[in-house]
């Protein structure tokens, strides 16, 4: 009778002790929860408030900066800007919009652009108190330096806006500290942002930012091409 082979036979993968394999269910599961993660991820990083870049006002005529106005006060075009300082898409807008038109328009002596306070009722007390300190920075002539510091402490998130640090702004922009705070803490420019608010509601605002061409309010103000677009068809019709 012949000897039986003493050679060995593979040993399925499926025999073989230790890991198993996965079902492809699970795996069908993971994956899909890791792409929500990841969407989830890209959506915060998306929607993160954009910060402000500080802006160099030294091509402007100081003569044209009168505290929350800059650009040629006899300008025939005026922008009016209604926006509200822990706003992430007003952020945005100073960041990308209003450099433009400093570029294009205000060194030019085109258009006057006027900041005007909407704080909304989401971002308080915060939001009232950051248009105190840039009212408190435009009585020693600090508007829009402070306005741009305003914007880009957003990424600190709610602590950006407490009284505490609008005074450590005064002091990084070289600001007399002590007036500051005595302006600050003792609410002197309360009544004027609160006129402002009440403007605002008035004109029939409810967003911010919401930008006003000549008394005319824009669909988009994000929209650089729209908005410079109108300025240009105004300055036309001006002569200019």
């Amino acid at each position: 009778m012949a000897e039986r082979s003493r050679t060995s036979r593979p040993v399925s993968a499926a025999a073989t002790p230790g890991k198993k394999k996965p079902p492809t269910g699970l795996l069908l599961i993971g994956g899909a929860a890791i792409l929500v993660v990841i969407v989830v991820i890209a959506y915060v990083i998306a929607n993160q408030p954009a910060p402000a870049v500080a802006t160099d006002y030294n091509e402007v005529p100081v003569e044209w900066i009168d505290r929350n106005s800059i650009g040629n006060p006899d300008a025939v075009v005026v922008l009016q800007g209604w926006e509200d300082f822990p706003c992430p898409a007003c952020a945005s807008w100073n960041q990308t919009v209003k450099p433009r038109l400093l570029d294009d328009y205000i060194k030019a002596g085109k258009i006057r652009l006027e900041y005007h306070y909407f704080p909304l009722s989401q971002h308080e007390p915060g939001a009232s108190v950051s248009a105190q300190a840039a009212e408190c920075a435009a009585d020693q002539g600090a508007f829009w330096p402070m306005h741009d510091k305003l914007f880009a402490g957003q990424n600190s998130g709610a602590a950006a806006f407490s009284a505490e640090r609008m005074i450590t702004y005064a002091e990084d922009l070289g600001l007399d500290s002590r007036v500051f705070t005595q302006c600050l803490t003792g609410q002197e420019h309360f009544q004027a942002v609160q006129a402002s608010l009440s403007q605002a509601v008035s004109l029939g605002l409810n967003s911010t930012p919401s930008l006003l061409i000549n008394n005319q309010l824009v669909d988009n103000p994000m929209d650089y091409a729209a908005v410079s677009a109108e300025i240009d068809r105004l300055l036309a019709a001006a002569g200019q």
